[in-house]
């Protein structure tokens, strides 16, 4: 199974952080993105490097650009996530070298339906394949010897690959491709809605409505195993694809996203075709949370862990559905795009980033635990939906409820280091509440969030003669406990920072601004004395 990225002694790690803007690699917005990323609390950059610069003429390579970036984050103490920008860039082919733009009579385009050329290189010509992979590997072997403490998590094969404006290559090369029929290995597989079907080895006959997109998705992913693949043989780290998502619109290819691309319906034949590929990640900026969770379902797979690696900056959706994400559907990584566009000219978060900030700095608090209890039920994620000012959760041994600061009048919990009547500080009031809570023994509990606190109640014991007192009574609540203190991790060790007592645990465990508080609870109530 697919989870974490590894460091190169294989110690997992839960990857958070920002992404630069696409030309930023080489310049001085590099040091503006990891400035973000320290106030985002992330751990790990993602920036591109470009084939063009690479390649700057034909057979000439420069690895300066990309020694570059492995020192900037290594100076940071950052992990790096590199953006291989090569012949598909969002279904262009922006960041091929001039020689490859200058004679697409051998490095081929797309075809559109139409006769006319597409925006976009084409998977089925094999001199384009062959001059990227040839690029790729030289830059994946400079890798190998430059980067020996392993600033480098993982590298990204294109970005949004995929045709643009046609649903697939109509060129008398591609035409060729078409006309052998499906390969053996996709025989058999099942795709939704394709209608009536003759199973006669056709396109057609195996995929009917959807013989396009299969086909451009076969041709497309086997492109990047080609990539994969050479690259895992010079250096075995994670390699992985970003998508432009399908779950939109109308959903359909060249039309709602780029025609080819690992999107849902997709992502049986890019497991089938590109084997080599570790992780199948979806660029998410729809911000419904019905839409968003539908995606996270369909990548978390055990052949594929959810990994997101863009999404949006600020605002509501992406700072409360990122705790679905990570405490739902177990993502290993959480990124978002623009870095640099979240501070202003004094280097100080915007306003409308500090959500998804805090959020992250909730996520990555407890990054040690998502790690270990990734897939069991110990993660539970809270996030506040319209309306609601509590959620309430059964655990075995607890009743548990969460309440929300948002709109809730009785949600009355003080700060022991945190002025709330202070003007500055008067708009964490007013952020809608979301959190997770994990479980680390039976009476032990870890929590981070933002305006959300949690009541414990001791369920009552089977055969308990007097359930209803003892419900009642506040030595069942979180007032029974044994400590409750607020810290962080170093390493897989929690330190704390400080304890928490009196008035700040009389009605809630609470975290305004992504704290990490431990909560342990007396197992002893006390209810059977005398």
């Amino acid at each position: 199974m697919n989870d974490f990225l590894k460091t190169r002694d294989g110690k997992p790690v839960f990857a958070a952080g920002l992404q630069s803007h696409n030309s930023s690699t080489g310049t001085w917005l590099i040091e503006k993105t990891m400035d973000a990323i320290a106030q985002y609390h992330g751990n790990t950059m993602e920036a591109p490097v470009y084939w063009f610069r690479l390649e700057p003429e034909q057979d000439v390579y420069d690895m300066s650009l990309v020694q570059g970036l492995v020192d900037q984050a290594r100076s940071r103490g950052l992990y790096l996530i590199i953006l291989w920008f090569g012949a598909n860039k969002n279904g262009h082919p922006n960041y091929a070298p001039e020689y490859i733009k200058l004679h697409p009579e051998t490095y081929r385009i797309a075809i559109s339906a139409d006769g006319s050329p597409a925006p976009s290189i084409s998977p089925h010509c094999m001199e384009l394949l062959e001059r990227d992979k040839k690029a790729f590997t030289k830059f994946i072997s400079f890798l190998k010897e430059y980067d020996t403490e392993g600033t480098v998590l993982a590298v990204q094969i294109e970005n949004e690959f995929g045709y643009g404006q046609t649903d697939r290559d109509y060129s008398e090369l591609a035409e060729a491709d078409f006309e052998k029929g499906v390969p053996e290995e996709l025989l058999g597989t099942e795709i939704e809605d394709c209608g009536a079907l003759t199973h006669d080895g056709t396109w057609y006959g195996e995929f009917g409505i959807h013989a396009h997109e299969v086909f451009s998705s076969w041709y497309t992913a086997r492109f990047v195993e080609e990539l994969a693949k050479a690259g895992k043989e010079i250096l075995p780290i994670t390699y992985t694809v970003n998508i432009a998502i399908g779950e939109s619109g109308i959903e359909m290819p060249g039309f709602s996203y780029n025609a080819g691309a690992g999107v849902g319906r997709m992502l049986d034949v890019w497991k089938i075709a590109a084997p080599h590929l570790d992780l199948i990640c979806p660029d998410i900026y729809l911000s419904g949370r019905r839409v968003y969770e539908r995606i996270c379902s369909r990548y978390d797979r055990p052949d594929n862990a959810l990994f997101i690696p863009e999404s949006a900056t600020g605002g509501d959706a992406n700072a409360m559905n990122m705790f679905l994400a990570a405490g739902k559907y177990g993502a290993t990584g959480l990124f978002a795009f623009g870095a640099e566009s979240t501070l202003d000219e004094s280097g100080n978060l915007l306003p409308e980033a500090r959500k998804v900030a805090l959020s992250m700095k909730a996520i990555t608090g407890l990054a040690p635990l998502l790690i270990k209890y990734r897939g069991t039920d110990r993660i539970h994620a809270f996030v506040q939906d319209e309306f609601t000012t509590e959620e309430y959760l059964k655990l075995p041994k607890y009743h548990v409820t969460a309440q929300f600061v948002k709109d809730n009048p009785r949600f009355n919990a003080r700060s022991m280091f945190l002025n709330l009547r202070a003007p500055e500080n008067q708009w964490l009031l007013k952020e809608r509440g979301r959190g997770l809570l994990i479980q680390t023994g039976e009476d032990e509990f870890y929590l981070a969030g933002v305006g959300i606190g949690f009541d414990f109640r001791r369920r009552s014991e089977a055969g308990d003669p007097k359930a209803y007192v003892h419900q009642g009574s506040r030595q069942s609540t979180q007032l029974n406990f044994l400590t409750v203190e607020e810290g962080h991790f170093e390493g897989n060790t929690f330190v704390r920072d400080a304890w928490r007592n009196g008035d700040e645990t009389n009605y809630l465990a609470y975290s305004y601004e992504g704290t990490v508080v431990r909560i342990r609870l007396n197992p002893n109530t006390g209810m059977d004395l005398k």
